[in-house]
């Protein structure tokens, strides 16, 4: 027991010597001077308002992405609006196919009598039609919705490279575009 005593009184005294570290002031110790230094920093930067400044860099930039993504939403949108529509068109060119179809065979059911042959050529020859109307129906559909679609995303992607493209960017680009058409001119 009196060991543990004398133990506890030995790590006492070396902590006393440890925390003095030899100063006489408290100004003479680095530590001091860094922990001041640092509450310095950060009075400065609290005073000079550097969180407020970062937090609106980042709201802006968050506004930004924010104005694009819905940009990219809304054209998204219309497309799948239009999409919808040229399918609906389609549904109803191939309706009305069927009901050319089916006037067609009426027709054919009433004059089937007297001129058997001149019905099937006159059916053969009208449904040739409608199915070439609907093939021509479904390839101007589909033309319109690949030009639509390449507008679309010509669109979408000028306005994601233009709001991405740094100045330096844009300038090196338009200097190598011309160095090209000069070595290509002579």
């Amino acid at each position: 027991m009196a060991e543990q005593n004398q133990t506890q009184e030995h790590v006492v005294e070396l902590g006393q010597e440890e925390v003095h570290h030899g100063y006489d002031h408290l100004y003479q110790d680095p530590t001091f001077w860094v922990a001041m230094a640092i509450i310095t920093f950060f009075l400065l930067l609290i005073w000079k308002k550097i969180p407020a400044m970062i937090g609106k860099m980042l709201d802006s930039r968050v506004n930004e992405i924010s104005a694009q993504l819905d940009n990219a939403q809304t054209l998204r949108e219309e497309a799948s609006a239009l999409l919808a529509k040229y399918q609906r068109d389609q549904r109803d060119a191939e309706k009305v196919a069927a009901e050319m179809i089916a006037h067609a065979e009426e027709e054919v059911k009433l004059l089937a009598g007297d001129a058997k042959v001149q019905i099937a050529t006159m059916v053969e020859r009208r449904t040739k039609l409608a199915e070439q109307k609907i093939a021509q129906s479904e390839a101007n559909a589909l033309k319109e919705i690949q030009q639509l679609s390449v507008e679309v995303a010509t669109a979408a992607a000028r306005e994601l490279i233009a709001g991405n493209m740094k100045k330096a960017d844009h300038d090196a680009l338009i200097t190598a575009d011309t160095d090209k058409l000069d070595s290509q001119l002579h």
